[in-house]
């Protein structure tokens, strides 16, 4: 019997990340204050160096069956 279920795939990059958020305030007051939410205006992100990655099979949302394959770090610039 021929299966023909289409299966799927997960993966799942794990590393570490710079990052910059930029926030806008309408005072100086409010911005100098950590605990006060501005309003968004950019995130950037560098120096992105993954660690590992994971694959899972997603057949029908079972996403038991999993493949771990381990990469060399590298970074993307």
């Amino acid at each position: 019997m021929i299966d023909n279920k289409v299966k799927f795939y997960i993966r799942e990059r794990n590393g570490q990340a710079s990052f910059q958020y930029l926030e806008r305030f309408d005072s100086v007051e409010k911005a100098a204050d950590p605990s006060n939410e501005g309003e968004l205006v950019e995130v950037k992100v560098s120096d992105i160096k993954w660690d590992f990655t994971k694959v899972k099979e997603d057949a029908d949302g079972n996403q038991n069956a999993s493949t771990k394959a381990k990469r060399p770090s590298r970074e993307k610039t």
